[in-house]
């Protein structure tokens, strides 16, 4: 079963400047195409859904185009809130938080404990997040357990390790799909964890133009390929 797909979101502002409009309308173009995702991991009984939406890298862009990103963050969440529940959707914001404002982390608090209780699609939304720096987090988690004595080095396991990392209880990521072409074939510091056995789909189209026929075509090639997990 197909029952957790990651997305790197790649494209919008190529899309913007291809169709020669401002940067945060090919966002906005990027957030509708996020919602319509959504509907078809539902459709398709998909359990579980990670965006990558902002790295830890993404923070050396202008302060406007941040602004705007966060911006439309918190409208989204407080437009689609109430959507989100009723179609059973439940919102996790993965990623280093320290850096969020007081505002954006009462909007995301909000709507991870409005939707707690959704079952029918998990989507974590990976805000300020880098692979490496979740790695780093969980392993110094680890090491404070350690040094106050309430974890011996010799039960560490990787499942034990899985349990501080930021997607604790998400099964493995099996399929990855990146849109924006050919020039962008790697993950990017993206679930590096997560996705070690993960098949991987690379989309010509930018993110906005993003499809479900596209979307299908690489449930299919998920379906066509044969996962021997290393056996």
């Amino acid at each position: 079963m197909l029952k957790h797909i990651g997305v790197i979101m790649d494209g919008n502002r190529r899309w913007a400047k291809t169709h020669k409009m401002e940067l945060y309308q090919g966002h906005n173009s990027g957030a509708e195409t996020f919602g319509h995702v959504c509907d078809w991991c539902l459709q398709e009984k998909i359990p579980n859904l990670t965006v990558y939406a902002f790295s830890t890298e993404n923070w050396k862009r202008t302060d406007r185009e941040i602004s705007h990103l966060f911006g439309l963050m918190e409208k989204y969440f407080l437009e689609e809130k109430a959507r989100c529940v009723e179609k059973g959707i439940r919102i996790k914001i993965i990623g280093e938080r320290t850096r969020f404002s007081s505002r954006v982390m009462s909007i995301i608090r909000d709507i991870e404990t409005a939707t707690k209780d959704c079952k029918n699609l998990i989507v974590q939304i990976a805000l300020s997040y880098g692979g490496r720096d979740e790695i780093v987090r969980a392993a110094k988690k680890i090491a404070e357990e350690a040094i106050s004595g309430n974890l011996k080095i010799e039960n560490l396991t990787e499942e034990f390790f899985d349990n501080y990392l930021d997607t604790a209880g998400i099964p493995d990521v099996d399929l990855v799909i990146r849109t924006g072409g050919a020039e962008n074939r790697r993950l990017s510091n993206f679930l590096p964890w997560q996705t070690v056995y993960a098949e991987l789909f690379f989309s010509d189209l930018l993110w906005p133009e993003f499809s479900r026929e596209e979307f299908l075509r690489a449930v299919e090639y998920y379906h066509s390929t044969k996962r021997k997990l290393g056996k």
